[in-house]
């Protein structure tokens, strides 16, 4: 939950130095510039059959614009349209761009925003930052310009088209092949065009901007091929951050995560400076400080009568210690000749746990949870993010089971102990199995997925890794138990980023089978607003009452799965004729839930089929416009999805 990310592939990234985002980028080689020919030959022009959404003519000696500021500027074109999070726009021309004149391509947003810049013999790609004072000034308002990337070209430029992909790219394409590319995870909204041409001249560009035609698609839902039952979602609550809310805010705290279904509660608990008589567990001026930039520290502590009112609802807590105390750990060496053990910031180890010790603490916080609740929780982790030899991550696994039965917590189910990356637990399952026993004990397999943030560029290629990690686990159930964006190239607070998060959802859901899904942190006390963006769903707003609101789009991205997925449902197949539409399905007796993600650059008309007598009541869209917005289920199950929407169908009412 700090600031970590595997570089070991780092050499491989480092190929473009002009690039701001490298490390999200292991196959960014489609979005590099295309600078293997010094000069674009452009392919001859053949007019498309789309109809025109919309005509714009440009005069450059024409009247000039009205408006303030530019008093002698040629009148732009504003399209009359608020972009989806993903797109492909054309312009035709009527004749190629004038010598002495280029028309810009304005696409803007909340934050940013980038330009395309075509004249007569060159296209260009801009993007800039307009959203902080402390940016460099044009004119009389910030704005910086980050990316600038240019390409030459010869032939007559007639069509102009625009390709904003889920692979975090610009593309730009003259004439229907692609000529410039560049990164970019920013959002959009609206776009507009310039003509910029000498008054004392006259240049004519007129054209058309065409309209993009939705395509159709089939969802066949195979009821009869079943597999996991789900626990549930949520994350790790910051007990001082959730203390730091208002009365009002922890009632509208509860109501979230009532709503969101966020009934998980993954303990972060008090660790190295634990007492031996562990009599400050839930002490909150002993929490262990948290370091996030120049935030407040959001600390390690546990929080019983936070965990009673998760209970309360209908949720189950995850007790999973990190760090340990010291009186709870003993040196440790490798044997001689052996390799020394390595730990994820590659030091080696030189402490281990004891498990004896380990085990009497995890099993004291069980009755003590037991004591103020009335119940124990459903899953204790064996350890998180900290490295021990195989051996001992095998002991106390064995340890621990035998320690829960002693004490009645026979019911306690284990996790194995959480790696940060796929790549090590693979490895650490493969260990814990050449001891059957530790194995046997070991109920769920579980990883943070940090690594995924090497292919927020193309997710896809993170698919290796979770058939090897699923093949691995023979069987045993994953819990997804810490999933966020922490590296600071990818703190954009953009729906495309969240977006890109939501398909690690829907692979752990069908590749890992995992029956959890939990976020870092469910809510942390920032100051510096992409901290909360990035690794929680809630913070609290301090100039509105101290009440917790979403810190960015991750919140209603989870919440397309969350809201209408209750636990013990069981996820059945589902065949997409689209391989870009990503879909999971999920029953309980007379109840289902669909989620649909719609990665592609176009609008698709869903007709789903194989539900059988399966009646949609309600229908939830979620956008960078729309937070998990409902509308009733239309009767025929044709549904159109916008690109970058994700939709849930239910059988359930509104919640």
């Amino acid at each position: 939950m700090h600031n970590r990310i595997h570089t070991d592939r780092g050499q491989n990234l480092l190929f473009n130095s002009r690039l701001r985002h490298l490390l999200l980028l292991p196959v960014m080689l489609m979005a590099v510039p295309l600078r293997s020919q010094t000069v674009a030959a452009l392919p001859a022009f053949h007019a498309s059959e789309k109809a025109a959404v919309q005509t714009f003519s440009f005069v450059s000696d024409g009247p000039r614009g009205p408006g303030w500021t530019r008093p002698d500027e040629i009148a732009r074109v504003y399209f009359a349209e608020t972009l989806p999070v993903f797109f492909e726009r054309t312009l035709e021309l009527d004749h190629a761009v004038p010598g002495s004149s280029r028309i810009e391509w304005i696409f803007t947003g909340p934050h940013a925003g980038f330009t395309i810049i075509l004249s007569a013999t060159q296209v260009q790609i801009q993007e800039r930052y307009y959203d902080s004072a402390g940016l460099s000034s044009d004119g009389n308002y910030p704005s910086r310009i980050v990316e600038d990337e240019k390409r030459a070209y010869s032939g007559a430029a007639r069509s102009l088209s625009v390709v904003v992909d889920a692979h975090l790219a610009i593309h730009v394409l003259l004439n229907g092949e692609r000529v410039l590319s560049a990164h970019c995870d920013f959002d959009v909204m609206r776009h507009q065009l310039k003509l910029d041409a000498p008054r004392t001249v006259h240049e004519v560009v007129e054209g058309r901007l065409l309209r993009e035609d939705a395509h159709p698609a089939t969802l066949t839902i195979d009821a009869g091929k079943k597999h996991q039952a789900m626990l549930g979602f949520g994350g790790s609550p910051s007990i001082p951050a959730y203390e730091s809310l208002s009365a009002e805010g922890k009632r509208q705290y509860w109501d979230l995560l009532k709503r969101y279904n966020l009934l998980i509660d993954r303990e972060y608990p008090m660790g190295t400076e634990l007492k031996r008589d562990l009599s400050n567990m839930d002490n909150l001026a002993d929490a262990t400080p948290h370091y996030y930039g120049d935030n407040f520290p959001n600390g390690e502590v546990s929080g019983f009568d936070y965990s009673r009112k998760t209970l309360d609802l209908g949720g189950s807590v995850i007790y999973e210690m990190w760090a340990l105390p010291r009186w709870a750990t003993v040196a440790w060496q490798p044997a001689p000749g052996s390799p020394p053990v390595i730990d994820a910031w590659k030091k080696p180890v030189t402490q281990a746990a004891d498990p004896e010790i380990y085990a009497s603490i995890v099993v004291s916080y069980c009755k003590l949870l037991k004591e103020h609740t009335g119940s124990g929780p459903q899953i204790v982790g064996i350890e998180n993010e900290v490295e021990q030899s195989p051996a001992v991550f095998a002991k106390m696994t064995t340890v621990l089971r035998r320690e829960l039965d002693r004490a009645g917590f026979a019911s306690t189910k284990i996790h194995m102990a959480d790696a940060p990356y796929i790549t090590m637990a693979i490895d650490r399952v493969n260990a814990l199995k050449m001891d059957p026993t530790a194995w046997a004990d070991t109920d769920f397999t579980a990883a943070h997925q940090y690594d995924f943030q090497h292919y927020l560029s193309d997710p896809d290629q993170y698919d290796t890794g979770l058939h090897t990690l699923h093949e691995a686990a023979a069987g045993k159930p994953f819990l997804a138990t810490e999933i966020c964006l922490n590296d600071k190239h990818a703190q954009e607070p953009s729906y495309r980023l969240a977006f890109q998060v939501g398909q690690l959802y829907h692979k752990d859901l069908t590749l890992l089978d995992a029956e959890a899904l939990l976020y870092c942190w469910l809510l942390l006390d920032v100051e510096q607003p992409t901290f909360g963006g990035s690794r929680a769903l809630l913070v609290p707003d301090r100039t509105n009452g101290n009440v917790p609101v979403a810190s960015s789009f991750q919140l209603r991205v989870l919440g397309a799965w969350s809201r209408h997925i209750a636990r013990g449902m069981m996820r059945v197949d589902v065949d997409s004729s689209d391989p870009d539409l990503l879909a999971t399905a999920f029953t309980q007796g007379a109840h289902a839930t669909l989620i649909v993600m719609n990665r592609s650059t176009g609008e698709r008309t869903l007709h789903i089929a194989g539900s059988g007598a399966v009646e949609w009541k309600q229908m939830e869209r979620t956008s960078m416009y729309l937070a998990n917005a409902s509308e009733p289920a239309k009767s025929d199950q044709i549904v159109t999805i916008a690109p970058g929407e994700i939709i849930t169908l239910s059988t359930d009412a509104a919640r």
